[in-house]
């Protein structure tokens, strides 16, 4: 199991920054609905506790229920559009999905992010953790959706925000997680070319308590897939194994000849399948 260094304070003190009141309202607005071969595609937004709305898309089946539900988070570049086609799919299984807008979705990112410290890139990162953990509220204040069958899929920033999510969110019983690595300091070190020598040194003590390597080990007794490309170019494969080792039992792990991007494409359907067998979906 990996443990915070020295440096940090214990599991149990990293977890209370994701702590949230679960009691306060979700204000769900709905701005509009489109029929998709069947299934429904509601445009939504929800209230983020950081003053702001978080937007997303929740895809529901034809009937009653009870369905699964599944959370869905983009990579950047990306939006809640990039998993909406896998959402359709996978509702005709017997499930609904929730697809959030993270914070990366928007094109003023990249210029905002290039002004942030790092301590403004942590408070990030949590407020957007707990943006997904009130999406979880969200789908489960749904009566067509059962409980004990939520899973979870992110690619790249998504999956680094999963494995934090899973060392916590116990109401998540299956967790796919994409082309991530273990630290937000790798993403870092991709985008920001300056970040060297002291510089790099003070932003990876900053950002280590969010670090998914030190949640994912405590995942258990959630399930987890991770899936992920053999032609890379943003990650050496080295990188990925650390990922994944550490993660807790059960969990498996994929290989694709893919880049960071088209993973989403060839994963899909052992993604689907898995989440098939793990949330015991059946068609709608």
């Amino acid at each position: 199991m990996t443990e915070p260094s020295s440096s940090i304070e214990s599991f149990e003190k990293l977890t209370q920054m994701l702590d949230y009141d679960r009691k306060l309202p979700l204000n769900i607005e709905e701005r509009g609905v489109e029929q998709r071969n069947g299934v429904s595609v509601h445009d939504i937004s929800y209230a983020s506790l950081a003053g702001k709305r978080v937007s997303a898309y929740t895809v529901r089946p034809p009937g009653k229920g009870p369905f699964a539900g599944i959370i869905f988070v983009h990579p950047g570049p990306g939006s809640r559009s990039s998993f909406l086609e896998e959402a359709i799919t996978i509702a005709k299984k017997g499930a609904v999905s929730l697809l959030i807008n993270a914070p990366w979705a928007y094109p003023e990112f990249g210029e905002r992010a290039s002004k942030m410290t790092a301590e403004d890139m942590r408070i990030m990162f949590v407020r957007t953790a707990v943006d997904i953990r009130r999406g979880v509220d969200l789908i489960l204040s749904r009566p067509d959706v059962d409980a004990d069958r939520i899973g979870y899929v992110g690619h790249s920033f998504g999956a680094l925000l999963g494995g934090v999510l899973s060392g916590v969110e116990k109401r998540i019983k299956a967790y796919v997680l994409m082309a991530g690595t273990g630290s937000f300091t790798d993403v870092a070190v991709l985008n920001m070319p300056d970040l060297k020598g002291q510089k790099l040194d003070e932003y990876r003590l900053t950002m280590e308590p969010i670090d998914p390597i030190y949640y994912v080990c405590h995942a258990a007794p959630s399930s987890l897939l991770f899936q992920f490309g053999l032609q890379d170019a943003f990650y050496p494969k080295e990188k990925f194994l650390e990922y994944y080792e550490a993660g807790s039992e059960p969990k498996s792990i994929q290989w694709y000849d893919a880049d960071h991007y088209s993973l989403n494409e060839e994963g899909r359907s052992d993604r689907i399948e898995w989440l098939r067998r793990s949330l015991c979906l059946e068609p709608a």
